[in-house]
């Protein structure tokens, strides 16, 4: 159940939670796997959710046995995703959220594990959306952001970009990732996880995680549950 304390500040991931990219990496994957006969399973798509390009590729060919460097892989994939990307839809209640807070002036950062040049490429088309967030973003090849996500560091550096008075009890993280979950925890921040049920092995609930609330969709998100300015539809 969410903390009695009042929440201050949101940062968002961007891949699967604001953007629906997860399907477009799994096109991409099962695209350069043709040729080798492999199978992306969900399995290995779990583990690669939320993590950086170089830990997510380095399981991807682990896992499969690819005869292919990071470098031989990222590359296809990159020349892929350049045009695919660009393709990505918000994901269904994003938009609302994202200019509700913004309308009621609620400090919003985004701290996506993507790196700069990918997540200007998603966000091509949808630029009204992600011009609310300002300056208040954070990519995965920060230099300032030294141990990819299960780690901290990034969500603490938007935190502190954010408004340096700010402390991780007053933020509340959104995440559709395992490893995103355990960023926001490994933080001590809240954590809202909309686990997306496309990509679970399990139709029924997880008994047990750490994240503060769960949902399935951003639609069921309650901002009253955390001090925020309620939906007024």
């Amino acid at each position: 159940m969410p903390s009695a304390s009042r929440v201050k500040a949101c940062i968002f991931d961007m891949d699967g939670l604001l953007l629906d990219t997860e399907t477009i990496y799994s096109q991409v994957t099962n695209k350069i796997l043709e040729p080798f006969n492999k199978t992306f399973s969900l399995e290995t798509k779990l583990k690669m959710m939320g993590r950086d390009v170089r830990t997510a590729t380095d399981i991807l060919l682990t896992d499969l046995e690819l005869p292919l460097t990071f470098e031989e892989y990222n590359d296809q994939a990159t020349a892929l995703k350049m045009t695919y990307f660009r393709l990505a839809e918000m994901m269904p209640g994003a938009e609302r959220l994202i200019k509700h807070l913004s309308a009621h002036s609620i400090p919003i950062a985004l701290a996506t594990s993507s790196s700069k040049q990918m997540f200007l490429i998603k966000t091509e088309n949808h630029g009204a959306i992600f011009k609310l967030f300002g300056s208040n973003i954070t990519c995965g090849d920060d230099p300032d952001v030294k141990h990819a996500k299960p780690a901290p560091d990034i969500f603490l550096t938007a935190m502190q970009r954010l408004d340096v008075s700010l402390e991780p009890q007053d933020c509340l993280v959104f995440e559709d990732s395992a490893n995103g979950v355990e960023a926001a925890c490994n933080a001590n921040m809240k954590s809202l996880w909309v686990h997306d049920m496309r990509f679970s092995l399990d139709n029924d609930p997880p008994a047990e995680h750490r994240a503060t609330e769960r949902v399935t969709s951003l639609l069921d998100f309650d901002p009253a549950k955390y001090g925020l300015p309620p939906f007024e539809n």
